[in-house]
């Protein structure tokens, strides 16, 4: 199924999409409660496919928003492909290089990004993103990290590379506000078979920039969860980023980073495209 968080009227809803129609939560948009909400009772999605759809999701006034608003963390994990690692001068981690985003890094589909002021080589990473569906702490050996997954999106990390480059520490250079566009909905695991061997792809303006696949991480997206789970409680709503493959532009020759003007389209195959314009 394929939940989604759209603004629509002047007011933001919580819904699913099936077969282009839009079905809101009625609950959910009257009480401002939050995606964990539909991890937390699942059957409120069946329920709504029997319902009338609102709208079809091709209007024109329906805004795309961040299909999950406050999430309690948002962790990524640095070179989790090997050529990513490599072009930019790097070898294969020992162990996951984590670092946060924040709420306030969120943006969704179809978004104005704007280009910050902090830097002048605005990049970008395209990541299969990973929801988190129910509370997962020092996960053993016995524990399926797959059991808690409520499912799957497409992300990009926009980076200010010359910052990231230039200081100890990736927060000014990633966690930036507008910096994460996330969407244009949660594929629940159910939908998807394989996950870890579907194409990865970006394209700038047409220009295929980034291709690989989700099987060339170093770290699986199980091992991950077991890993962060020991340090950190991964809690329904909570989005883990897994990466991005070779191919930014701040390691062209030469440079090719991101310039106001510019259409980014990127995407996992069978799970979601996401588009967003510099402005």
């Amino acid at each position: 199924m394929k939940i989604a968080r759209i603004s629509r009227e002047g007011k933001e809803e919580y819904g699913i999409i099936k077969d282009h129609d839009w079905y809101p939560y009625a609950e959910l948009a009257r009480n401002d409660l939050g995606i964990e909400n539909f991890i937390m009772d699942p059957v409120v999605l069946d329920e709504l496919s029997s319902k009338e759809p609102a709208c079809s999701i091709n209007d024109d006034n329906i805004t795309w928003m961040s299909p999950i608003a406050r999430p309690g963390k948002i962790i990524c994990v640095g070179r989790n492909y090997l050529k990513h690692a490599e072009e930019s001068g790097n070898v294969a981690e020992l162990k996951p290089l984590l670092f946060s985003k924040y709420s306030s890094s969120l943006i969704g589909h179809l978004s104005s990004v704007p280009y910050p002021d902090h830097t002048k080589n605005f990049d970008y990473e395209v990541e299969l993103a990973v929801i988190i569906g129910k509370k997962a702490s020092k996960l053993t050996e016995s524990d399926d990290p797959r059991d808690y997954i409520f499912g799957y999106t497409v992300a990009n990390d926009l980076t200010a590379r010359d910052v990231q480059n230039s200081e100890k520490q990736w927060t000014r250079g990633k966690a930036f506000d507008d910096s994460l566009p996330l969407g244009p909905y949660i594929l629940t695991k159910d939908q998807i078979a394989d996950p870890y061997n579907q194409e990865i792809w970006l394209t700038v303006n047409g220009e295929k920039r980034q291709l690989s696949s989700t099987s060339k991480m170093i770290f699986s997206i199980p091992y991950l969860i077991r890993y962060i789970s020991q340090a950190i409680t991964l809690e329904p709503g909570d989005i883990l980023l897994t990466g991005t493959p070779e191919g930014v532009g701040y390691y062209m020759d030469p440079k090719s980073t991101l310039q106001k003007g510019d259409n980014v389209a990127c995407g996992v195959t069978n799970i979601a495209e996401l588009r967003f314009t510099i402005v």
